[in-house]
């Protein structure tokens, strides 16, 4: 009898982490702007948007979407948007975002998010349409994700001629060119390409996406 108290507690307790109005400790940042929807369905209604470097706390995860935390009315975004954070709080380049719950042996639940060294994981695939660039080939290094009606017309900072693979989701598919404003050498990519072809490879800066 007393261990079947010991997980109603639990349990109680986990029910009532994932709907606390409070505010908990940040455990995550924003990768890159996005919005944020009413449920998990990636076609539900957007209730809100977060940019990129925010702070958001995570309150649970399912498949490739995560139910965050933010100013103003809580809902979903893409997990492969969200970074880890460093023992400090701090966003950590080198602390991929993972998430993962239990019951610890005082039978209060426990959330893991951002342990580890291990390599950033790839985004995983998804139903929706969108194209994420990778900086090495056969889609590993950092990467950035975007969707159909998001563009680029200059590439600045560590991406501009830095992209070497890129994969492709859904029916998305996405110009890309050589040059400023779509200019220059430029294809037209449907299909994931584990490594881009020599006058790309590096070459690229700018894109659209369709």
């Amino acid at each position: 009898m007393k261990r079947l108290h010991l997980v109603a507690a639990a349990l109680a307790a986990l029910v009532g982490l994932a709907v606390a109005p409070a505010f908990a400790a940040p455990n995550a940042y924003v990768l890159q702007d996005s919005n944020i929807r009413k449920s998990a369905n990636p076609n539900s209604p957007v209730v809100n948007s977060v940019g990129a470097g925010q702070l958001v706390t995570v309150l649970d995860c399912q498949a490739t979407v995560c139910l965050v935390q933010i100013p103003g009315p809580d809902g979903w975004m893409r997990k492969n948007r969200l970074g880890g954070l460093n023992p400090k709080g701090k966003p950590a380049s080198n602390v991929p975002f993972s998430f993962s719950f239990g019951v610890g042996g005082d039978g209060k639940p426990s959330i893991s998010i951002g342990i580890g060294n291990q390599p950033k994981p790839k985004p995983l695939p998804v139903e929706d349409d969108q194209v994420c660039f990778y900086r090495n080939a056969n889609f590993n290094g950092p990467s950035f994700c975007v969707e159909p009606g998001d563009s680029d017309n200059e590439l600045s900072g560590s991406w501009d001629d830095s992209i070497s693979s890129i994969e492709v989701f859904g029916n998305a598919d996405v110009l890309v060119c050589r040059d400023y404003d779509l200019e220059g050498i430029c294809a037209d990519i449907s299909s994931s390409k584990a490594s881009l072809p020599n006058q790309l490879n590096n070459n690229i800066s700018s894109y659209e996406v369709n």
